[in-house]
């Protein structure tokens, strides 16, 4: 076994090397596009056995022997993407925070990154791939995880060296090859628990992929998720690699690029909202709730506030945000 995993990380590390282009028409997206303005500044990890169906069963590389999965540091997964991670193990999860909330914005409001692999790299559509489900909070307490759908067949077990088409797998993060991230839709949260325009943290949890009742995910249908299991080695589970923020609260005035002004502020009927490029804004209050959703063209834009209450607003776009005080 131990001679098979080392063929096969050779054949993984061959493959990272190899230019990997990615097909049109699929919402990955690249860690250097423009829409990812920030990314994790900290992390918390719980790390999961590298066999949960035996977890006295140990692996030993480089000095290291352990029954859970020990491979990378949550340093690997603060800032841009690299190809560095952290394996988290059968079940394990990671917790991630960010410098400012993210909310529900138009289109995709964040990307996980993982280092899934086309294989042969020559194709674009069989990959092998390490799954997580995806969950939001607004306080770090209570979770919501995002409805995901596999439609994977369940009868055969993916072994740890096999691959699997991965478009059968819907809002499951870990599809994508490395330097791609899967985007999420906080549109797509079904329930009540988490304030969607005020998201504070992301938790990750490796889907086990073991198609024995006993050890088995279930996707948001209640069908088995199977996944490439057991991978009973140091990097066992998914490998996070970073996690980038599209639609953030963040002030980041210092781009020049970004830059609006509004007056009068405060302002008690209108405010007029001066830039020099066509952008979408929210008007949302201080909780994150959005109020208003505005576009503007560039030049002079007049904002009704009339039917607002008194109190402190924010007029937000991807990558600024300005406070601004309606008056009774």
């Amino acid at each position: 076994m131990k001679n098979a995993y080392l063929i096969f990380c050779l054949m993984l590390s061959v493959q990272i090397c190899i230019a990997q282009n990615f097909p049109e028409g699929t919402n990955a997206i690249h860690k250097d596009s423009s829409i990812i303005v920030s990314w994790a500044i900290s992390a918390n990890v719980e790390r999961g056995y590298i066999n949960i169906a035996d977890t006295a069963f140990t692996y030993t590389e480089s000095g290291t022997t352990s029954n859970y999965a020990w491979s990378g540091t949550t340093e690997n997964v603060f800032g841009k993407a690299d190809g560095q991670f952290i394996s988290l193990g059968d079940g394990g999860m990671i917790t991630l925070e960010f410098e400012h909330s993210i909310f529900d914005g138009q289109g995709y409001d964040f990307a996980v990154f993982e280092n899934a692999l086309f294989s042969p790299p020559s194709q674009t559509i069989n990959a092998f791939v390490e799954l997580a489900f995806v969950e939001v909070s607004s306080d770090g307490i209570n979770f919501e995880r995002f409805p995901s759908v596999s439609s994977c067949q369940y009868d055969q077990q993916i072994n740890a060296f096999a691959t699997v088409e991965w478009n059968l797998f819907e809002n499951f993060a870990g599809i994508y090859p490395v330097f791609y991230g899967v985007p999420f839709d906080l549109n797509d949260i079904e329930g009540s628990i988490v304030n969607k325009n005020h998201i504070t943290h992301i938790r990750l949890v490796d889907v086990v992929g073991s198609i024995n009742p006993e050890y088995a995910n279930y996707d948001s249908e209640g069908n088995i998720v199977n996944d490439a299991w057991p991978t009973p080695f140091a990097t066992c589970g998914f490998d996070c690699d970073a996690v980038g923020v599209i639609n953030t609260t963040q002030d980041v005035s210092d781009l020049s690029f970004s830059e609006f002004s509004l007056y009068p502020n405060p302002a008690k009927d209108f405010i007029i909202l001066t830039t020099a490029f066509d952008f979408d804004f929210i008007i949302a209050d201080l909780s994150g709730r959005i109020i208003k959703e505005i576009s503007c063209k560039n030049g002079n834009t007049i904002i009704d506030i009339s039917d607002l209450n008194s109190g402190i607003y924010l007029l937000v776009n991807k990558i600024k945000t300005q406070k601004f005080i309606k008056l009774d």
